[in-house]
């Protein structure tokens, strides 16, 4: 194998032109079959590959999607490692695109309004290094996400609710959130009126319309939600579920009857520092997470929880933004998924009921 051949090496090489060359390589028709062979050959025996920058000048497509996902700790800590939900979409992003032929490029993002990040970012579409992006973790509302889509450029979003929008490059798919309306109703169900919700007011999921969603939902009931009994953790994992419900404990306030988290991930925090304070669940507490990770069924006591098609949602994401790029849409492709209950033995009867 020889290094440093370029186009018109392969030309000398094959007595062609070099535009014979690029019309072999590019499967251009016009061009004798005994010409393309020798060129072919020439190609394999040089292991010649086409210069990237050459062919994005010429117009054509990259075969990159750009991966941009939010970070809000740092690289390597254990909060970081409990975020099996974010772990989870990158991974089924990265099969399914790469399934379709395209290769992806990965991009941590930790402030979405930070100049220089927004610039690397526009500097990928502008510079055709990607053909589309998908975005996990962003605002509902992010500034950086309306220009490129703006500008024409194909964006996939995770669980943007933005009805105001229809732009046919803007493909989403997103959670119904009436899900927590009937968590609610099912712990009410059980005679549990003292209920807690533990969400995240962070930029992914759109923390504040969860919170106003749990508010709805006690409200359809006839309850009242209990401001001390909505906590915001700093993100939705296991390390700050545990500090914002500890932060709870010492203060002493009368318990709950019946948590509602965020996810399963921090349910299972929840469940530690109950379990640290010798506080049964469900006996004393009842729990209910939400996402139906696989190791739910596994917590003790076994974890009911509110179960989303995670992997439909990103499959349907991913292969709707290969479909843009190879076929440009006319109208904006939106697809919303319901959740359904799972119920397991964290969640019983309130004592009194």
């Amino acid at each position: 194998m020889r290094k440093n051949i370029d186009a018109l090496k392969i030309a000398q090489l094959a007595g062609v032109s070099r535009a014979t060359v690029s019309r072999v390589v590019n499967s251009y028709a016009f061009v004798k079959a005994e010409t393309r062979k020798r060129v072919l050959e020439i190609i394999e025996q040089y292991a010649y590959s086409p210069n990237f920058s050459a062919q994005i000048l010429a117009g054509k497509k990259s075969n990159t999607i750009g991966l941009f996902h939010v970070i809000n700790d740092p690289i390597g800590s254990r909060s970081r490692l409990e975020d099996t939900h974010v772990n989870f979409i990158i991974e089924r992003v990265i099969n399914t695109v790469m399934l379709a032929g395209f290769y992806v490029l990965v991009y941590q993002v930790r402030d979405t309004e930070r100049f220089e990040e927004k610039k690397k970012i526009c500097d990928m579409f502008n510079q055709s290094r990607i053909d589309a992006g998908i975005f996990i973790g962003f605002p509902n509302t992010c500034t950086l996400i309306e220009e490129l889509i703006a500008h024409g450029f194909i964006v996939g979003i995770f669980n943007q609710h933005r009805d105001d929008k229809a732009e046919a490059n803007r493909v989403v798919v997103r959670l119904d959130y009436s899900g927590i309306i009937e968590q609610v109703k099912y712990a009410v169900g059980l005679g549990h009126k003292d209920i807690m919700f533990i969400g995240s007011d962070m930029i992914r999921q759109s923390g504040v319309d969860i919170f106003c969603i749990f508010r709805e939902g006690m409200k359809m009931q006839g309850l009242s939600a209990k401001e001390e009994f909505i906590l915001s953790a700093s993100a939705f994992t296991k390390t700050h579920a545990v500090e914002v419900f500890s932060t709870f404990m010492e203060k002493g306030s009368a318990l709950p009857s019946c948590i509602i988290c965020g996810n399963d991930i921090m349910a299972l925090g929840v469940m530690e520092v109950l379990q640290e304070h010798n506080i049964r669940v469900p006996d004393d507490v009842s729990i209910i997470g939400s996402d139906d990770i696989l190791v739910s069924r596994y917590f003790n006591p076994p974890l009911t929880t509110m179960r989303y098609d995670f992997d439909g949602m990103i499959k349907t994401l991913s292969s709707k933004v290969v479909e843009c790029i190879d076929h440009p849409f006319t109208t904006q492709f939106v697809q919303t998924y319901s959740g359904e209950m799972v119920i397991r033995n964290s969640c019983t009867a309130a004592a009194s009921f």
